[in-house]
């Protein structure tokens, strides 16, 4: 029998491409999504029955119209170090195996960890070496975990999910004229994210695509 993994029913194809690129038969337990309102951070670990851990770099997640909005953690090395030690002390002290997302709040105290894949692991499909989605198919299968550097360090990454009664395909024209640095990866045909990379002004920008792809502005 496939193993399982928990994933939130809204990533679901992500982690089915994933599962495909890689040529793994793999099966997505689904979950409901949890939903925060408060600002917070996450960072990530997966394990391996090998006892190999994989611990991604601290993300900022917000919320824009309940839309999830993640951003790299820009902070000081020590606030970042201790997270990470943090993260890995308690993987290896439980004996965690799978995935673990571990919820902070924006001053470093911790919430709650989720065991499951859920929308703040969207980033990583994007800006790190081996997405979450990868290195949690690798894990479940026992395989070597992949790298988890980040290849860019100031990114936005945001969900959203159009009305079905809209045309998808006249807002991709209108936005890639706006900023041809888009990336618009798409897990239904009127759901996905919007990425963007660069220094300038990333939240307007992505704010913008996600409104104008919801059919919130049209101009």
């Amino acid at each position: 029998m496939a193993p399982k993994v928990k994933v939130e029913t809204g990533v679901i194809p992500y982690f089915e491409r994933a599962a495909a690129e890689l040529g793994i038969e793999i099966s997505a337990y689904p979950v409901e999504s949890i939903l925060r309102d408060e600002e917070h951070l996450a960072v990530v670990a997966i394990s391996s029955a090998r006892s190999q851990i994989a611990t991604y770099p601290a993300v900022r997640i917000s919320h824009y119209r309940n839309r999830t909005c993640i951003t790299h953690l820009e902070s000081g090395h020590e606030f970042l170090s201790n997270l990470q030690r943090l993260v890995n002390e308690r993987v290896r002290r439980d004996h965690v195996e799978g995935v673990a997302t571990f919820i902070f709040s924006t001053d470093g105290e911790l919430l709650t960890i989720q065991d499951q894949i859920g929308v703040e692991s969207l980033w990583s499909l994007e800006y790190s070496s081996t997405s979450i989605f990868d290195n949690a198919i690798r894990a479940a299968n026992d395989l070597p975990l992949g790298r988890t550097d980040l290849i860019d360090r100031e990114w936005l990454v945001m969900n959203f999910d159009a009305p079905k009664c809209l045309d998808m395909t006249q807002p991709f024209l209108h936005l890639f004229a706006h900023e041809p640095g888009y990336r618009i990866n798409k897990s239904t045909s009127h759901s996905g994210y919007v990425a963007l990379r660069g220094n300038d002004e990333l939240f307007e920008r992505v704010k913008h695509a996600v409104d104008y792809l919801e059919g919130v502005i049209n101009e």
